[in-house]
């Protein structure tokens, strides 16, 4: 049992079952809700005012009164002041068909959501609502973009978030009966099925074997040998005294320990769980972040595998999400990311894949490398780069510093399209590209035979408008449903 378990074991909460509303349930967001808003400027002041209090010689006494201790005074205190009326008039209201978000002080707006559209909900409780116990809801609704619940408490903010979950996939509240628990630590509630963890150390590792890092570290030791090298006084100066040496690499030391542990922290406790109707990521130590999974809205699969993670065989996984943004560069970002998996070992990787399509079987796809000709093209990725596909998706390899794999559903296949320059014209080779709605990377049969692109191009667009979805969620052997 790890201590994020043993925490929520110890301050465990079992609300009621939440049963559907008769007329309507209206509830406001949690009363420490200004304060969270305005945390940075409060505290800002509680520090300023504390130092001149501590640094006083006539001991405790409140500061003179200047115009800039009266200016900052009044902008906190209207500051607090408005975010109290707009707390007073926000509120969420939940009915039998629908959810709505009532805010506005001066100009009244109400949002509404109905539950067939909910795509996703997420819970984030960043650094100050999560020191009072706070959670935000942050509601997908795909092309019509994301609504947020600030804030409710913990416990709370969680059987919210189960309750709309349950409601978008056509079960009647009156069916839900559970226990709600959470923890300082994670968002593992009792009838959660963990399926993937990723242990500290090896987000460590991760970090410290990553490309970034390399980026960051050899100009730094590159630039540092170039100096001692034109500067011979330099050198014998550092020799006779190592600490100047030392003193050089201190700011350098800085930002190597601030990146690794900026991964750490974002990534710190990632677990993917199956919960309830749905899966769902919890990631974060200063910020938890709890991610729902839509299988039936991912659009494509990114594999990667670094230089110096080959050996040790692990693997970082990104999902393109419809809706959401790009590719993830900064893995300690709270709230949705692309990420799907950090750091794993192969095993942990089949257990994320088969889970998202249980009908992916990525070692049954036979993959064809480019000809031998296209070595003038790609001479350190040539072994890697190749494509292949079966009856439910594409899978196209590339890249040789990082090992990428993009696996595309057939039935998540847009438009298709064929690239030959002069250099590929010459060599009669051709790049076959294919886009989803949503992109994380280029998804390319790379540098392969002109007559096979050809016949690739035109193949696939039979496959696209053929290709069922459900297949790939369900998986070959199962009957098609809508999915999660």
């Amino acid at each position: 049992m790890n201590l994020g378990t043993e925490l929520g074991a110890q301050i465990h909460t079992v609300l009621p079952t939440i049963e559907a509303p008769s007329e309507k349930l209206v509830e406001k967001p949690h009363p420490m809700t200004p304060l969270v808003r305005a945390w940075v400027l409060v505290l800002a002041a509680i520090w300023t005012l504390g130092r001149e209090m501590l640094n006083s010689a006539d001991g405790f006494r409140l500061p003179p009164l200047t115009w800039v201790t009266g200016a900052g005074a009044v902008a906190l205190v209207l500051l607090l002041g408005y975010a109290y009326l707009d707390w007073r008039a926000t509120s969420f209201v939940i009915d039998s068909d629908e959810v709505r978000i009532e805010t506005g002080v001066f100009t009244k707006t109400s949002q509404r959501i109905r539950f067939d559209r909910i795509q996703s909900v997420d819970i984030t409780e960043p650094f100050a609502a999560r020191l009072l116990g706070l959670a935000e809801i942050s509601i997908d609704v795909g092309a019509e973009g994301g609504h947020k619940l600030r804030y409710l408490s913990r416990t709370r903010a969680a059987a919210v978030r189960d309750y709309l979950l349950t409601r978008a996939h056509g079960v009647r509240p009156v069916e839900i009966s559970q226990h709600v628990r959470t923890g300082v630590l994670d968002d593992r509630g009792d009838a959660d099925q963990v399926l993937v963890t990723v242990p500290p150390q090896r987000l460590v590792l991760g970090a410290l074997l990553s490309h970034e890092l390399l980026l960051f570290t050899l100009p730094v030791l590159l630039a540092l040998a170039v100096l001692l090298a034109l500067d011979p006084a330099g050198a014998a100066a550092v020799a006779a005294n190592p600490w100047l040496l030392l003193g050089l690499l201190v700011p350098a030391l800085g930002g190597l320990w601030s990146f690794v542990v900026r991964r750490v922290i974002g990534q710190w406790n990632y677990a993917f769980l199956r919960s309830g109707h749905g899966l769902k990521i919890t990631r974060g130590l200063t910020s938890l972040t709890s991610q729902s999974v839509p299988r039936h809205r991912i659009q494509s699969l990114r594999i990667a595998q670094p230089l110096w993670w080959r050996r040790l065989g692990l693997y970082r996984v990104d999902m393109a999400v419809l809706g959401n943004h790009g590719l993830a560069h900064d893995e300690d970002q709270a709230g949705t990311t692309s990420l799907l998996l950090p750091v794993g070992t192969r095993a942990e990787l089949e257990v994320v894949l088969s889970t998202i399509w249980p009908g992916l079987r990525l070692d049954a796809i036979d993959v064809r490398p480019s000809p031998h000709r296209a070595r003038w093209l790609q001479p350190i990725s040539h072994r890697w780069v190749g494509w292949g596909f079966d009856d439910l998706v594409l899978l196209t390899r590339a890249g040789w510093l990082t090992r990428v794999q993009m696996v595309v559903p057939h039935a998540r296949v847009q438009s298709i399209a064929v690239q030959q320059g002069p250099v590929r014209r010459r060599l009669g080779l051709a790049t076959v590209d294919f886009h989803t709605t949503q992109v994380l990377a280029t998804s390319a049969a790379r540098n392969i035979a002109a007559a096979d692109a050809r016949t690739l191009l035109l193949d696939e667009a039979a496959r696209a408008r053929t290709a069922r979805l459900g297949r790939l969620l369900n998986g070959p052997d199962q009957p098609e449903s809508s999915g999660d």
